[in-house]
């Protein structure tokens, strides 16, 4: 995970769109990272990635999601 002082929306804007996207307003994922999706609840989803980190995934970063995996 990285942090940055830039808006994410500039940020995403500047990112490779066919390995990045974003999940959560406030993430963006490597999908080349990505090792599994989990269910957390009756919605909603977490992607664990290779080094273990949990990522809370929005019902409208899975939609953005979900095709691409």
């Amino acid at each position: 995970m990285h942090r940055k002082q830039q808006v994410i929306a500039e940020l995403e804007r500047a990112l490779d769109p066919t390995r990045f996207v974003r999940v959560h307003r406030s993430f963006i994922l490597n999908l080349a990272h990505v090792t599994r999706v989990e269910t957390y609840a009756k919605d909603s989803r977490v992607v664990v990635l290779a080094d273990g980190t949990r990522v809370p995934v929005s019902r409208a970063g899975w939609a953005r999601l979900r095709p691409r995996l």
